[in-house]
């Protein structure tokens, strides 16, 4: 700083320049604030043995929040696997159920029925599981996400710039000078499509929700806070004084009349890190206990113990046990004993099985289930699913006689309107089949009196005129 006075002596200028030096170390301490613009650079290294190969090549927190925002998927795609799972039990209950209403074979209608009560009780348990196994995967892709989209913010941040004015540091009073910056600019995200790589490709999360994770990479707040580089602002001096007073600083402040000079600027980036690893289980890695076990309001305020408790709540989620439509087999049919029971009471070969519980009785049972449920799997799925869902049937509409499907029509409304057409028709056919009861064979004798003419009786299709006679039909 250059001061000027009318009376200058050799001292003075000592002492102002003394001034001067420290009002440059003043303004350029004053300058080192932190600035929203992103500046990054290499890692210093990655995480490590976290069970997933992807998750150990990440470097960046750009990469690391796109390998979140992959993690969210997966977990949306797995908690919608496990409801679709659901429904298709639920569905194939329905086709089998309306598949033994159209069937005219007792036995087959019977193996049919047996399958539609056995697919809808295994996708009521299902439901149940699933329910509470969606909410922990829901709730851990949501937070994720949110993660990957915090961290993306994080790259793309509004940028402090500095007026253009000549004088850029104004005096405000005797003791004091402000720094003024100019309007903010809108950020530009330094963490693009390319950056998100690793190596070529976009990074996926592998081993989520496989029951593999050992480990989460997290980067903490204050490593996040490295994203945002200084400023480093650089002042060219030159101002003057009203007065080179020596014993008193703030009247030499009071005399300086500002930084004539426009400032300039730079960015110093901070030395970027890493992600950590964060332990998911605790002790045993084979017992699978949770390292953070709970998540009460101030815990929740952890982002790390967040994403660790929502995390390990999800892998348990994601391996939930519930019988899926492929789990239905000949092989575990002939196991259930609400199966076994139900052919044994359609089947009059073995209908004289006292209890279906003992095993030495039903051994020749569960041998039938099997081989009438086709053995194996594959031939199963061709028989009991494949065909029967194609299957064509047809039943009388409000108007029209419909033809359709019965996977078509199986959870619709109409399908009852089909059910009761079907079922009527095997009433039919079975009483029609039944010998007459003594009621009828009473009342075609009383039709078919001996002395009626032989063209009369041959009218009623109760009789029939025989050895000269009128006679009801043996």
């Amino acid at each position: 700083m250059l001061c000027k006075s009318k009376q200058r002596s050799r001292r003075k200028t000592q002492t102002a320049a003394a001034a001067e030096a420290t009002l440059r170390r003043l303004f350029v301490a004053a300058a080192l604030v932190g600035l929203s613009l992103v500046v990054l650079r290499p890692a210093e290294g990655a995480v490590a043995d976290t069970g997933d190969d992807i998750q150990d090549k990440i470097t960046t927190k750009c990469q690391e929040a796109a390998f979140a925002e992959t993690v969210a998927q997966t977990y949306d795609r797995i908690a919608k696997q496990q409801q679709q799972a659901v429904q298709d039990l639920r569905k194939q209950a329905a086709n089998w159920g309306l598949a033994a209403a159209a069937e005219t074979n007792q036995q087959t209608a019977a193996l049919l029925s047996a399958l539609a009560a056995y697919a809808q009780a295994k996708s009521e348990d299902a439901a149940a599981a699933v329910e509470l196994s969606t909410v922990g995967l829901t709730a851990a892709a949501k937070t994720y996400h949110a993660r990957a989209h915090f961290l993306y913010g994080a790259h793309e941040q509004a940028a402090v710039t500095w007026n253009t004015e000549t004088n850029g540091y104004q005096k405000v009073s005797t003791t004091a000078f402000k720094a003024r910056t100019g309007s903010p600019k809108a950020g530009i995200s330094k963490c693009d499509e390319n950056r998100r790589k690793i190596g070529s490709s976009i990074p996926t999360a592998t081993t989520f929700g496989t029951g593999k994770l050992k480990k989460i990479a997290y980067s903490t707040p204050e490593q996040i806070a490295k994203l945002t580089p200084r400023t480093v602002l650089t002042i060219t001096a030159g101002a003057t004084c009203s007065t080179d007073d020596t014993n008193s600083w703030g009247a030499t402040v009071g005399g300086f009349s500002g930084i004539t000079a426009t400032p300039t600027y730079s960015h110093e980036a901070e030395a970027a890190t890493g992600p950590t690893a964060a332990d998911l289980y605790t002790g045993d890695a084979t017992a699978k206990k949770c390292a953070q076990q709970t998540l009460n309001d101030d815990e929740a305020k952890d982002r790390r113990k967040q994403l660790l408790y929502l995390t390990c709540k999800a892998e348990q989620a994601a391996q939930t046990k519930y019988t899926k439509l492929g789990d239905i087999t000949p092989d575990s049919l002939s196991e259930d004993e609400a199966v076994i029971t139900a052919v044994r009471n359609s089947h009059p070969n073995f209908m004289q099985i006292a209890d279906t519980a003992k095993a030495a009785d039903i051994k020749e049972l569960k041998e039938y289930v099997k081989k009438a449920y086709g053995k194996d799997a594959d031939k199963f799925k061709t028989e009991f699913i494949d065909n029967i869902n194609k299957k064509s049937i047809s039943y009388p509409c409000p108007k029209a006689t419909e033809k359709t499907t019965i996977d078509d029509l199986a959870l619709k409304a109409e399908a009852a309107a089909a059910i009761a057409y079907f079922q009527r028709k095997k009433f039919l056919a079975a009483a029609a089949s039944l010998p007459a009861t003594k009621r009828e064979e009473s009342e075609a004798k009383d039709n078919c009196k001996p002395d009626t003419e032989e063209n009369e009786c041959k009218k009623n299709k109760d009789c029939e005129h025989k050895d000269g006679k009128c006679k009801a039909k043996e």
